[in-house]
């Protein structure tokens, strides 16, 4: 509602009223009253002002805009041309090839058995006999030939355990021979015998240079000390140290 316009009203009904009251007013004289005349009855003016009058906002505020929440549009793919016919005759093919069959697994060595242990180190230090250089004989035809006897120092002089012993290593360019004896039992005979067949095995029937050394062995089982000492002990054999010197000997087979 206009403030403006609302005065502008008020003042011209009060003017209207001032001018009615006024020209009822100008004769001085009172009349009688007329009896039992009826006038009619005059609608006073209702004016009605606001007390309070709140004026509008200057700026408008606008409503924020909604956007329909439209679905994304769905690109289309785009469409491969067809693929060239191929007008070729068709190339022939090779027979297939036959498949190598898989080889087989290779099986895993057996567990090798723990090698004992010699408790230290023992090592042969002196051989005594045969000297280095000396010559032996062997017997030719029969195959048989001569017993060579080894001797050697003992790494100790007392008994120790009975599984520590002794391995002589002969051999030559035609073949080779180990003797094999305990300690303890080498401490009473002082000697390891090559017996006559393994002799003239060494030579083949010429005559040859052969080569001997000593190691210290422990074996897991027991020497056969009470038969030829050209047979192992049993079970597993560990070397308990450094070889010893090496000799050379001279074999002659005699006719």
């Amino acid at each position: 509602m206009n403030v403006k316009k609302t005065i502008a009203i008020f003042f011209l009904s009060a003017l209207a009223v001032l001018s009615a009251a006024c020209s009822g007013s100008g004769n001085a004289t009172p009349t009688r009253a007329r009896v039992a005349q009826n006038e009619p009855t005059q609608t006073p003016w209702i004016i009605y002002m606001p007390v309070t009058v709140t004026p509008g906002p200057a700026t408008a505020t606008l409503e924020p805009t909604s956007t329909p929440n439209a679905p994304e549009p769905t690109a289309v793919p785009p469409t491969n041309p067809p693929a060239p016919v191929n007008t070729r005759p068709p190339q022939p093919t090779n027979p297939p090839q036959p498949t190598t069959p898989p080889e087989s697994a290779t099986p895993e060595p057996p567990t090798a058995t723990p090698a004992p242990s010699c408790g230290e180190a023992y090592q042969v230090t002196k051989l005594t006999f045969p000297e280095n250089g000396a010559k032996r004989q062997a017997k030719a035809g029969s195959g048989a030939g001569k017993t060579i006897q080894f001797m050697w120092e003992p790494v100790v002089a007392y008994e120790i355990d009975p599984r520590i012993g002794y391995r002589v290593n002969v051999s030559t360019p035609r073949n080779s021979q180990a003797l094999y004896i305990s300690h303890n039992e080498f401490l009473k005979e002082q000697v390891a015998i090559l017996s006559q067949q393994a002799t003239f095995g060494l030579t083949q029937g010429d005559d040859t240079t052969a080569t001997w050394s000593v190691d210290v062995i422990m074996a897991s089982g027991e020497f056969n000390d009470s038969g030829d000492d050209t047979q192992p002990p049993l079970g597993t054999i560990a070397v308990c140290g450094p070889s010893s010197p090496q000799f050379t000997i001279e074999l002659e087979v005699q006719e």
